[in-house]
């Protein structure tokens, strides 16, 4: 465990001051710093709360350290625009479309809306950055300070009060997660903390994976409207807003018009063009430099599950699976199709925790203590990110 967050959790002050350290982070008002100390911060519970459940086992924590640091290369705008521009050049059955929307407008022959494609893909990038920025930003700051205090009040069973438990979940908001409620998380917590005194390696393995999921499907909850903003942003009005077709927006009909065209053309093109940005730009970053697309199978070596994952025989953790992946013998068709179906992306997020629930480099360090350093004095760290 980091020595800085082990020293945090050695009584109430330590705590408050791991709080403060939280809420200084979601203050950071440069997104691009505030992704890295976001990052970091996500691999420091990640080692708090494996300590709680027992080593040998990912918690949520663990991956959103990964997932946290693709969503940096977004916000730091390090996509090449012209692979955008390739892959919308590429697809036959949208360029039609585009190629009649790009044209020039009828109304007003001294009025051109040519957009150059160069400039529509940096706007995109734009977009996508901000939307992105702004999910990292959400889920971090409800979901960090839960996670410290629950690895600082069950650090030490021999510490941990009678009614512990019942005491950290009653401080959680009742009510499913798409009407502001936090009951996931409570069910999430509790199997944590059974985990915690499993008797057996299967039945700690299924409870944590158990937990896992479920702070997974509030968290993918939570993100359904930036994950939706940031891959349509191609079509988003705001994209156009600084273009040279910004005029439009000064003359009320002809922001009318160009608003009504872009809305066919998302009607239109909206759903092959998800299933394009699922398949050519959605990639997970994972340890020692690797990265997975998240619009393909699922690959691992050996057997596609951990010994103590298969079969599963935790009925309400198959039935969860199952809700959203009806095959739980196999990675094949793990790939998601569209990321911005909540479905369809939690039958992937279920498979690749599942599949790399026992990865030890899930725990690797982000960053080199020097980009840690430098990023905790205010600074963006040099080298690779």
């Amino acid at each position: 465990m980091d020595e800085t967050f082990r020293g945090s959790l050695t009584g109430d002050a330590a705590l408050a001051s791991t709080l403060a350290e939280i809420e200084r982070i979601t203050r950071e008002p440069n997104a691009s710093l505030r992704n890295l100390l976001i990052t970091q911060k996500y691999h420091e519970l990640a080692a708090a709360i494996a300590a709680v459940i027992g080593n040998g086992n990912a918690n949520w924590s663990s991956f959103a350290t990964w997932a946290s640091k693709t969503a940096g290369q977004s916000i730091r705008g390090e996509e090449v625009p012209e692979e955008v521009a390739r892959a919308l050049r590429d697809e036959a059955e949208i360029e039609p479309l585009l190629a009649a929307f790009t044209k020039p407008f009828p109304l007003l022959g001294w009025l051109k809306l040519n957009f150059d494609v160069f400039d529509v893909a940096r706007a995109v990038v734009k977009e996508v950055s901000d939307q992105i920025a702004a999910g990292n930003l959400k889920v971090f700051a409800e979901l960090a300070p839960l996670f410290a205090r629950f690895a600082y009040m069950f650090a030490e069973p021999s510490r941990c009060q009678a009614g512990a438990l019942d005491a950290f979940v009653a401080g959680l908001r009742p009510g499913p997660v798409d009407r502001g409620g936090q009951d996931a998380l409570k069910l999430a917590f509790t199997s944590y903390v059974a985990a915690a005194g499993a008797g057996t390696t299967k039945e700690r393995a299924e409870l944590t994976l158990y937990g896992n999921v479920l702070i997974g499907l509030h968290e993918q909850t939570r993100l359904q409207t930036h994950i939706q903003g940031g891959i349509d942003a191609p079509l988003s009005p705001d994209v156009y807003r600084n273009l040279r077709a910004g005029t439009v927006w000064g003359l009320p009909i002809l922001r009318w018009m160009f608003g009504r065209r872009l809305r066919l053309l998302y009607a239109g093109i909206r759903e092959a063009w998800e299933r394009i940005a699922t398949r050519h730009f959605m990639r997970l970053a994972l340890p020692n430099c690797g990265s997975m697309s998240l619009g393909a199978d699922i690959v691992v070596a050996g057997r596609p599950f951990p010994a103590d994952l298969e079969p599963l025989h935790h009925p309400e953790l198959i039935a969860l699976i199952k809700t959203y992946d009806p095959s739980l013998e196999t990675l094949r068709g793990s790939g998601a199709r569209n990321w911005t179906d909540l479905r369809n992306r939690m039958a992937f997020i279920a498979d690749l925790f599942r599949s790399h629930h026992c990865d030890p480099a899930l725990f690797t360090p982000p960053f080199a203590p020097e980009q840690v350093t430098a990023m905790r004095a205010g600074r963006m760290p040099t080298g690779a990110l």
